[in-house]
Order: C-alpha cells, then structure tokens, then sequence
C-alpha cells in the first residue's frame, strides 16, 4: 500500500496534467472555457479532498500510536504503584518490628543500668565498711594490741604451712 506521501505526489501530478489537458482542449476549441473552468474545479477539490483525506488518516495514525502510547504507560503506573504498595506495607512492618526491638532494647538497657546502679550502691556500701574497719584497725595497730609485738604473726607459726614448729 502506497504511504500518505507517494498518494499526496501522485494526486498532484495528475491534478497537473489534467490542468495542462484542460487548458489545451480549451485553447484549440474543442472545450468551451466554461466547461474546461468547471472540470478544472472539480479537479481542485478533487485533489484538495484528497489532501484532506490523507491528512485526516495521518492525524488519526498519530492518535492511535499516542493512545497506545498512554495505555502502555498507565500499565507501567499500575505496576509501579502495585510495587509501591507492596513496599509501603513491608516498610510499615519493619517499622512496627524496629519499633517493638527498639521498645525491647529500651527496656534490656534500663534493667542494665539499674543493676549497674545496684551493684555501685551495694560497691559504695562495702566500701564504707572497708573504710570504717580500716579507721578502726590503724589505730589499733599503730598504738600495738596487746598480744602483738607489732608483727603480722605469732613467733614459731609457719605462716605457710599453717602449723606451729614441732607440732
């Protein structure tokens, strides 16, 4: 099938010649001007028919391919906000599981740093004790206790083996 183009040529081309045909029937007499005028019209609309015609399908062409055009991309918006929603739920998922591990390791810190408040409490109270039995013994010890001769064990004990000599 010719395109739009080699139908718009050839309609020209012959709109010429018939023009060319008219005008030489019609100065060797054997046309009346009269006649020769009105076929050369209808000639002329003819071709502008024609025209129209060819104009019309292109237009029409063009519609068709933007038509299929915007369908092939409202199939690909479809699946893009199928996609989007698919992810929005699994993004709301892990929201709500970061939220929930994040409520738990909230809680697993503040239990920690309560029982690190514990034991530094409890630490700080035997440390009063040791400082208070400290305060209490240096005194003793620089004034010497009676039973000691400023020695850290008794004479003849084998501070190692934990026996008295000749036993």
């Amino acid at each position: 099938m010719p395109t739009p183009r080699q139908l718009l040529i050839l309609a020209a081309a012959a709109g010429s010649v018939i023009l060319i045909a008219l005008v030489t029937l019609a100065s060797a007499g054997a046309v009346s001007p009269a006649v020769a005028a009105l076929l050369g019209m209808a000639a002329v609309l003819l071709g502008v028919q024609l025209l129209i015609v060819t104009e019309i399908r292109r237009v029409d062409g063009k519609a068709l391919r933007a038509d299929a055009r915007t369908k092939r991309c409202e199939t690909g918006i479809a699946q893009v906000a199928a996609a989007v929603e698919r992810l929005d739920s699994r993004i709301g998922e892990i929201a709500e599981s970061l939220g929930r591990e994040r409520h738990r390791h909230d809680e697993d810190l503040r239990a920690i740093l309560a029982s690190l408040g514990e034991e530094r409490l409890h630490a700080m109270s035997l440390r009063q004790e040791m400082k208070e039995l400290v305060d209490d013994l240096l005194p003793r010890i620089a004034s010497g206790m009676p039973g000691t001769a400023g020695t850290a064990g008794t004479a003849g004990t084998d501070v190692r083996a934990g026996r008295r000599d000749g036993a």
